[in-house]
């Protein structure tokens, strides 16, 4: 199958393109691959925003060609305002249906997805009541498992814009309407405006009742990384990019097989895990000192990436071929919130695909694409 032919109707074409390499390209595409830090709220097709628009009467100021141009977001500003964009048109439960089944199947399951667990962010539907937001993803969610055969479970975000109380209360209605397929709660958006320090009470709350933690950690310094293990009791940590400056805080992570989950090609537009010249210098550093690094695609259509694509672009900056890729997949099947029984066989799954999965020879990296001359858009960002 071709990259053209992989892209879902509609979607923006790759924002990181590399050159064409068929070997590489077949190999990437079957790889399994173990998703863990994907937002729903991301994943949504622009075609799919604007019909759903056009259902609840909300007037759009760009069409599905143009509503993901990441070269037009002048500033953070400008990409949250796209996402409130896409919260604000997600309102009833059909929605949530379509819009999870789509992401699982066509965002997931296309690209050898066996196994997500979607970031779902309750704040950024503000008029949705919790219930009804998880009545919708999940029949989503168990109509994709049926239909593709992708499983899937739920991280429950809190915007760390908001206060520790609001937290405090998504947290208790998270436990009130407690399903098996929210395993976890995760902490986003723009991380000078909410340290992590602030959601302490949320994260020890949810520790009690046996949920999962991560949260994302991207423009912050590597202490932030040191009070989401200490303080809010994670067990893996969404981007961290900046560890690798404390020698120290990368020792014990790597001692502790603290898991990393980076997405290269929205990282990459954010200058985070390089210098956005497409080199991916820190998740490069990150895998040279031994962490526990997952790769994955974040908001993929918003930045003009996929799965397969984010592999892509490591097999091509980097050099990775089959074994170093398929590591970052069992990686996340470690770092995953399934029960061990479900893991072990979730990882069996992934090695039989490997074993299947020519690999690709060995080449010399031809230089990156330029990096487009704008400010960082995403210098605050957690996304």
């Amino acid at each position: 199958m071709t990259d053209t032919q992989r892209r879902p109707p509609g979607y923006p074409p790759h924002s990181r393109p590399v050159p064409a390499d068929p070997a590489v390209d077949a190999m990437v595409a079957a790889l399994p691959k173990v998703s863990l830090h994907c937002h729903l709220i991301g994943t949504v097709a622009p075609a799919t925003v604007v019909e759903l628009a056009a259902k609840h009467g909300v007037p759009l100021d760009r069409g599905a060609h143009d509503l993901y141009d990441h070269g037009s977001y002048e500033d953070l500003g400008e990409f949250l305002r796209v996402l409130d964009v896409v919260g604000s048109v997600i309102r009833d439960v059909d929605d949530f249906h379509r819009v999870t089944y789509e992401s699982l199947v066509a965002g997931g399951a296309d690209h050898n997805v066996l196994y997500r667990e979607i970031q779902l962010s309750p704040p950024g539907h503000p008029e949705v009541p919790y219930p009804r937001i998880l009545e919708g993803v999940v029949a989503g969610l168990r109509d994709a498992r049926t239909d593709s055969g992708i499983d899937a479970r739920l991280v429950v975000g809190i915007n760390r814009e908001r206060s520790g109380a609001d937290a405090v209360e998504l947290v208790e209605q998270v436990i009130e309407h407690r399903i098996d397929e929210v395993v976890g709660i995760g902490l986003d958006y723009a991380e000078v405006n909410g340290p992590p320090g602030r959601f302490v009470e949320a994260y020890r709350l949810a520790g009690r009742a046996g949920l999962g933690r991560t949260a994302h950690s991207e423009s912050g310094p590597p202490a932030h990384v040191l009070t989401l293990l200490d303080e809010l009791g994670c067990s893996r940590v969404d981007h961290g990019y900046h560890v690798v400056d404390d020698p120290e805080i990368t020792a014990r992570c790597v001692a502790e097989r603290i898991p990393f989950t980076c997405t290269p090609v929205s990282s990459d537009i954010g200058r985070y895990s390089g210098s956005g010249d497409g080199t991916h210098a820190r998740i490069r550093q990150m895998v040279d000192a031994g962490l526990l690094v997952t790769i994955d695609s974040d908001d993929p259509p918003m930045f003009g990436t996929d799965p397969t694509h984010d592999y892509r672009v490591l097999a091509h900056a980097l050099g990775y071929r089959r074994d170093q890729l398929a590591a970052f997949t069992a990686n996340a099947v470690e770092a995953c919130w399934l029960d061990a029984t479900s893991k072990a066989d979730l990882l069996r799954r992934v090695e039989a695909v490997v074993a299947a999965t020519p690999d690709a020879p060995p080449q010399s990296l031809l230089p990156p694409p330029p990096a487009p001359d704008r400010p960082d858009l995403l210098e605050d960002s957690s996304r």
